[in-house]
């Protein structure tokens, strides 16, 4: 299956509905990927040219694995300790990222209080039952 891209509200909407908005959801897999290159000291990283790929197995909804890419990210947080989702939100901004947060609210003040991702592109893609 291709990958449907989040671009808007109605997209977020058929993708939370579609994945049971990651309920009872556990991440299985993380690939950080980014086109850094040395620039002085430390290394300099592309937020461009970066890329996050999760995995989750969604089991409320017949443990189905749910692929979701990220580009051109501005921030994120992946817990180590915190890899179960008991829901997701998805929220826009006006300067044209998206903010994908593994609980109810996508509200900045609590974004750190859980795993979450804020980029330029979010796609998705159900890889199996």
């Amino acid at each position: 299956m291709d990958y449907r891209i989040i671009t808007d509200e109605k997209d977020a909407a058929a993708f939370l509905a579609e994945a049971n908005g990651l309920h009872d959801g556990y991440i299985v897999s993380v690939n950080y990927q980014h086109q850094g290159y040395t620039w002085g000291n430390p290394i300099y990283i592309d937020p461009e040219k970066t890329k996050l790929v999760l995995c989750v197995m969604v089991t409320s909804i017949y443990d189905t694995l749910v692929e979701i890419v990220f580009e051109s990210i501005k921030d994120f947080q992946i817990k180590d300790a915190d890899y179960e989702l008991l829901d997701s939100s998805i929220s826009f901004s006006k300067d044209g990222y998206v903010t994908w947060c593994g609980d109810l609210s996508t509200e900045p003040d609590s974004l750190r209080d859980s795993n979450f991702v804020i980029s330029k592109v979010m796609k998705w893609r159900i890889v199996s039952p």
